[in-house]
């Protein structure tokens, strides 16, 4: 037994014993090797998908420009050859406007204008 610092006593601590440890470098290398071989798998799986959406994009893609083409088709006018000659209409000349006379010119009267009431408030 042993005495601490605070007078009471406790018994002695049993000694640690330390025993080497057992290589661990064939552990990691075989954890190294897991990790690239489930790594190599997920980049070909990833591919494989990859691979097979590209392939539906393609076949999609050609399927939207063709409907397009069709759709342009559609819309375009006909060629020169099938299209009607243009049908010219002309209307009756219009007659040719009557010059009118300008109005009298009316000269000012002599009589005065009539005078506006002052206010006696505002001069």
């Amino acid at each position: 037994m042993s005495t601490c610092e605070m007078g009471f006593e406790h018994p002695d601590p049993e000694p640690v014993v330390i025993e080497e440890a057992t290589d661990l470098e064939p552990a990691a290398d075989a954890a190294v090797e897991i990790a690239r071989v489930e790594a190599n798998r997920d980049i070909k799986v990833a591919q494989i998908v990859n691979r097979a959406a590209d392939e539906d994009t393609v076949a999609r893609l050609a399927a939207l420009e063709a409907e397009n083409e069709t759709l342009r088709a559609q819309l375009a006018p006909p060629p020169e050859e099938q299209q009607q000659e243009a049908v010219v209409v002309v209307a009756d000349p219009a007659p040719e406007p009557v010059a009118e006379e300008a109005p009298p010119v009316v000269e000012p009267s002599e009589e005065p204008a009539s005078k506006k009431r002052k206010s006696a408030w505002w001069g």
